[in-house]
């Protein structure tokens, strides 16, 4: 298994709120971690540390011998949430993060996810994994408004869920093959400034997961960069 994750503060922040983290652990699995501390809110930096921090000490702690990944990330990101929640202590406005994370096993991942952070598969092409957990994408699931018109709209960056600010944290989780291709997480810092297809050329053209990623963030940083931009890459040897 290869992974590898950058983070760039971009062209027009004096802080980077995003935070990432990919590792190969003891039994073999990869794990792969982005967040984006929610902007408008306080200690955006810490709670995105905090929820990729939490998220990795709870699936690396023992667990239950036939808890599988989907149980294993849920409790993660349940403790990840919990965790930024204490954050709040003192603040008038709650902090909160995105969070997407792949556990991959054998050419398998699992993938979950809480926010608008979103999770590519690419192999011939470029498919979204991951539906955003936004106020824009619940007008598009009801026909209220086309996916053309959510990328413009003036509520595109208010979320519905976030670690640390749900009531009842409502954790997406998706099941993807590695066999013949590989896995892109990244933050809104990235999707944002950067069409879709530019995406896919860049992931397609490029020679390696690191040359990928640095493509990426350059792309953003090329469209004036307007936020942080976090990119996750992981594949099996073999892809």
């Amino acid at each position: 298994m290869i992974s590898y994750c950058h983070s760039n503060v971009g062209q027009q922040r004096s802080e980077n709120e995003d935070a990432s983290r990919c590792a190969s652990l003891d039994d073999g699995r990869e794990l792969v971690v982005v967040a984006d501390g929610m902007g408008g809110h306080p200690k955006g930096a810490e709670a995105s540390a905090t929820a990729v921090e939490r998220l990795f000490e709870a699936v690396t702690s023992e667990t239950p011998e036939d808890d599988g990944p989907e149980a294993v990330l849920e409790r993660g990101f349940r403790a990840a949430h919990d965790a930024v929640t204490d954050l709040a202590a003192g603040e008038r406005k709650t902090p909160g993060t995105t969070l997407v994370a792949a556990l991959v096993a054998d050419d398998t991942a699992t993938i979950a996810n809480v926010g608008d952070s979103r999770a590519y598969y690419v192999d011939d092409a470029l498919r979204q994994v991951t539906t955003d957990q936004s106020q824009v994408q619940e007008l598009v699931e009801a026909g209220e408004i086309t996916p053309e018109e959510a990328s413009n709209h003036p509520m595109s960056h208010v979320l519905s869920q976030a670690i640390g600010t749900a009531d009842d944290l409502d954790v997406d989780l998706y099941t993807q093959s590695l066999s013949e291709g590989w896995l892109l997480l990244c933050t809104d810092g990235l999707t944002d400034p950067v069409p879709e297809d530019t995406i896919e050329a860049t992931c397609l053209d490029a020679t390696s997961l690191e040359a990928a990623g640095t493509d990426l963030i350059r792309d953003a940083n090329d469209r004036g960069g307007p936020d942080n931009v976090t990119v996750g890459l992981c594949r099996t040897e073999t892809a």
